[in-house]
């Protein structure tokens, strides 16, 4: 099934996993999406109906709208995975996504997962758990 990734999931993750919740695809949002994350995930817990409990909700399918979405993020992963196959280039430990240089912090900086080395591959921030390659 394909999602709507631009609107957060928030709720149940699974019913084989009654007590897991997720809220997640902020984007820019994060402030205002985490405080209805909270109250639905709240009266969810509670048992408590929320009006926009469908809206937000995980196992919610709009396949039309998502198609196209979805298969431009689809290029995008694979063009970004891909990249370093073909120009050699710093990867990331964690799953091997290619590292890119940022000017500012003066780090090597994962995409795809958020992953950060120093400048002579210590690590600085997590998923990965040890040095660059």
């Amino acid at each position: 099934m394909v999602f709507v990734t631009d609107i957060p999931f928030i709720g149940r993750y699974s019913a084989f996993r009654p007590y897991w919740y997720v809220a997640t695809g902020f984007k820019k949002w994060g402030m205002t999406s985490s405080m209805i994350a909270a109250e639905l995930i709240a009266d969810q817990i509670c048992g408590e109906k929320n009006p926009y409990e469908k809206l937000f909700s995980p196992q919610r399918v709009y396949v039309g709208a998502s198609a196209r979405k979805f298969f431009i993020d689809a290029g995008v992963s694979v063009a970004g995975l891909t990249q370093g196959l073909f120009h050699p280039g710093k990867r990331c430990p964690h799953m091997g996504c290619r590292l890119v240089w940022n000017p500012e912090e003066k780090s090597w900086d994962c995409p795809c997962h958020g992953s950060r080395f120093e400048a002579n591959g210590n690590l600085i921030g997590n998923p990965a758990q040890r040095r660059k390659k």
